[in-house]
């Protein structure tokens, strides 16, 4: 009886020593983690910050001039076309055509 005693209390002390030891695993698993976080925040920070600057209208303007030659055009270049409004048969048509569809066809008189 007593050998048997003594076994439980060694199983008991050995089972105690390893959720201990697994307790310590998970803590140290659980601060790399955190630490990680911490590090994608400040990444996702610094872009978001980079994402910013880069998206402001001066800056495409600049690299629009200077990579692409581009320019604004001259108060002379600009020109504006005017339109009437379209009737309804008119914007039937418009949107037959741009659905592949004849003019007048699908339409029901």
């Amino acid at each position: 009886m007593f050998i048997v005693l003594a076994l439980m209390l060694l199983v008991s002390a050995l089972a105690v020593a390893y959720s201990g030891h697994l307790n310590r695993q998970s803590f140290i698993a659980l601060k790399k983690a955190i630490a990680m976080q911490t590090e994608l925040q400040v990444t996702h920070g610094k872009l978001l910050l980079e994402k910013s600057a880069w998206t402001s209208p001066a800056v495409i303007q600049a690299r629009a001039e200077q990579d692409l030659a581009m320019r604004a055009p001259a108060v002379a270049e600009v020109i504006f076309v005017a339109t009437a409004p379209l009737s309804d048969y008119q914007q039937l048509q418009l949107a037959g055509s741009r659905s592949g569809q004849l003019p007048g066809e699908g339409v029901e008189p």
